[in-house]
């Protein structure tokens, strides 16, 4: 997914969110959000009062296995001037709902690209400092809240392809899972203890010494992100795929061939978004393409070989 895609998608969220928009100042009638930079305090079109405000910066950056990847920095602003909202400074309780709206959520653009923002920490600031005997402006602070952006790109190849098949396999049996990449997704979606989702990733394959005439066989290592709100939910998530997988046995691919499952490993501990929590291991076929038949420039038929004698007359 590209910069101005997600940009677009987090101002569509963040504007149209009316808890959000309420903690936040007006400009131009809308809520004070803004990608980079806020305008000048001097400009047209601010409300009164100009605080609190936010402003976001995606920076996205290659990733060899996942394509793309990259940081959202989120700075919230404040001043002394700011009423608290209930027992939190204005600028927690902004923190606290926009975690609620971003982290964890799933951003796909028209192309299906689709990019998830996880929380990873949050930094208080102080800008400006203020008197107001000497009817200076007034105290300006705030946070400056940082997301990881990972991306879940699309995982399928050639035919028969292994993960279209693990895919598919998942929509049969585990109809209420979304699997990314693979599923129509809305533009910003989060997954549920209800509605989990799952990501299959193809992780490496090696051919085996099982060949035929017909088949080149192949191993191949997949991992599976299982990801819903609640870590027991997702632990039960897990449980229920390795059960099937290893009731089964096989998964059928799209030519209708069977990748034999060898190996199944799970590691609850492991980062559902970055690393997954279940690793498989399967063996399965690809048909072998025929060799063309090389022409003769120079064909030579010895008439010899088709020679059969005459049938002889019986006398008498």
């Amino acid at each position: 997914m590209s910069g101005g895609g997600l940009r677009q998608l987090l101002l569509q969220q963040i504007t149209g969110d009316e808890q959000l928009g309420g903690l936040l100042a007006s400009y131009n009638n809308a809520p004070a959000a803004f990608y980079q930079k806020a305008p000048s305090d001097s400009r047209p079109g601010w409300g009164n009062p100009k605080y609190p405000r936010l402003d976001f910066n995606v920076d996205m950056r290659h990733d060899p296995e996942r394509k793309t990847e990259g940081t959202l920095a989120v700075n919230i602003w404040c001043t002394s001037e700011c009423p608290a909202v209930g027992e939190l400074d204005p600028d927690r309780a902004i923190e606290q709902r926009f975690l609620e709206l971003v982290s964890g959520a799933f951003y796909t653009d028209g192309n299906r690209e689709t990019v998830c923002a996880e929380w990873e920490r949050s930094d208080e600031f102080l800008y400006e400092g203020g008197d107001k005997a000497n009817n200076t402006p007034p105290e300006v602070y705030g946070l400056t809240v940082t997301f990881a952006l990972m991306a879940f790109p699309e995982q399928i190849t050639t035919s028969p392809d292994p993960i279209q098949g693990l895919n598919a396999w998942t929509n049969r049996h585990f109809p209420h899972m979304t699997a990314i990449a693979h599923d129509a997704m809305p533009p910003i979606w989060r997954p549920t203890d209800e509605n989990p989702a799952i990501y299959w990733r193809f992780l490496g394959m090696s051919s085996t010494n099982r060949q035929s005439y017909s088949v080149n066989w192949y191993t191949g290592t997949f991992a599976a992100h299982v990801i819903a709100q609640s870590v027991a939910e997702r632990n039960r998530w897990t449980k229920a795929l390795i059960e099937r997988a290893q009731l089964d046995g096989e998964v059928i691919l799209a030519d209708t061939s069977p990748m034999f499952i060898n190996r199944i490993a799970v590691r609850h501990s492991a980062d559902p978004l970055r690393d997954g929590q279940l690793e498989l291991t399967g063996q399965y076929g690809v048909l072998r393409v025929e060799d063309a038949q090389i022409r003769l420039l120079h064909p030579y038929h010895s008439w010899a070989d088709g020679y059969k004698p005459p049938k002889l007359k019986k006398e008498g």
